[in-house]
């Protein structure tokens, strides 16, 4: 399933957000192995919605160091 397309993290809205719980966090996602993403999800019945957010703190300038993805389906799950 696709991902959304990531924004400016000063553009997001704390509703947005909120019910969102860590998945998983990796580390040393840049060149410097300095930077760092963390999944967050939630449950809507049998979907689970993720956004990942990008911390690069070498980033170039002109760059956004903060950086959080729009929802995306991770998941659906089929209960029967």
């Amino acid at each position: 399933m696709a991902k959304g397309v990531y924004r400016d993290y000063a553009g997001v809205s704390e509703s947005m957000m909120e019910g969102f719980t860590v998945a998983k966090v990796f580390t040393g996602i840049n060149a410097e192995v300095s930077g760092i993403m963390l999944e967050l999800e939630r449950q809507i019945d049998n979907v689970t919605i993720g956004i990942d957010v990008v911390y690069n703190p070498n980033c170039e300038d002109g760059e956004i160091p903060v950086m959080v993805s729009e929802e995306y389906v991770k998941s659906i799950c089929e209960w029967g």
